[in-house]
């Protein structure tokens, strides 16, 4: 058996659209286009930062937008290139860090899904990653994200889960920590090598944290790196977040 360690979104990347098959990306989309026609948006090139596996570049591809897609993981990327070329689509696709990056040519609007702004453990990468977002917008472009807040990454029970699948097993333990205000995803997972019949297994290690800030300190943040905070809703709703929302989606226009 082969063993490594990695950062995230390397090892897990092989697995990850496997584990995360329920995940309702098209419905995401549908409200993001919803917020778009509510604030007046009708954007033609559009930003997917933390593209990850590129589920949310294909289905705006499939919708006619033009697509960049930026991630950290080059192994996410790969997966996300494949996607769009078995469909006959295209898409620009970036390795970079969300915190700092800037793109040859500014975009109509970007993208931040599944709680991915919350990987960003410090007050000072999350504006820093506000500010790369405004560098790469046109002037009243908008910027729509979601994150997870405190309350909900603090409901999550310590428990291990085991996924099994053919071809992989993955072994997925949660942990709140109270002191840091962060959750912790330990994943450790096994991998076939060369098919269904080989009979080696790459072992992967993996470490997830996501944190949480007040929506008052987002919104201000976003605003000191020049975005007008338009709202911030409840999940899939146009109902006001509060600090009991579980995931609150944030939009904002660059000045």
């Amino acid at each position: 058996m082969a063993r490594r360690s990695t950062k995230p979104y390397i090892g897990f990347a092989q697995v990850y659209d496997r584990i995360m098959a329920d995940v309702p990306y098209g419905l995401w989309m549908d409200y993001i286009e919803g917020m778009w026609t509510v604030f007046s948006s009708r954007p033609a090139m559009v930003l997917d930062l933390a593209c990850g596996t590129g589920n949310m570049s294909l289905l705006m591809a499939r919708r006619g937008y033009q697509v960049t897609g930026l991630d950290v993981s080059p192994a996410m990327l790969e997966i996300a290139k494949q996607k769009l070329q078995r469909e006959g689509l295209y898409a620009t696709f970036i390795q970079g860090d969300m915190r700092d990056f800037r793109l040859e040519h500014p975009i109509d609007a970007a993208i931040c899904v599944f709680d991915s702004i919350n990987y960003l453990l410090e007050p000072e990468d999350v504006k820093s990653a506000f500010r790369s977002v405004a560098g790469a917008l046109v002037p009243g472009g908008l910027f729509v994200f979601d994150a997870n807040t405190q309350h909900r990454l603090a409901m999550i029970p310590r428990e291990t889960h085991l996924f099994e699948g053919s071809g992989h097993y993955l072994v997925w333990k949660d942990l709140w920590d109270p002191r840091k205000k962060w959750w912790r995803v330990d994943l450790t997972g096994f991998v076939r090598v060369g098919g269904s019949r080989g009979n080696c297994w790459q072992r992967f290690d993996e470490v997830h944290r996501e944190r949480a800030f007040p929506i008052e300190k987002m919104k201000s943040w976003l605003e000191e790196a020049g975005f007008e905070v338009k709202a911030v809703y409840d999940s899939c709703s146009f109902r006001p977040a509060s600090e009991m929302t579980s995931r609150a989606y944030y939009v904002a226009r660059k000045l």
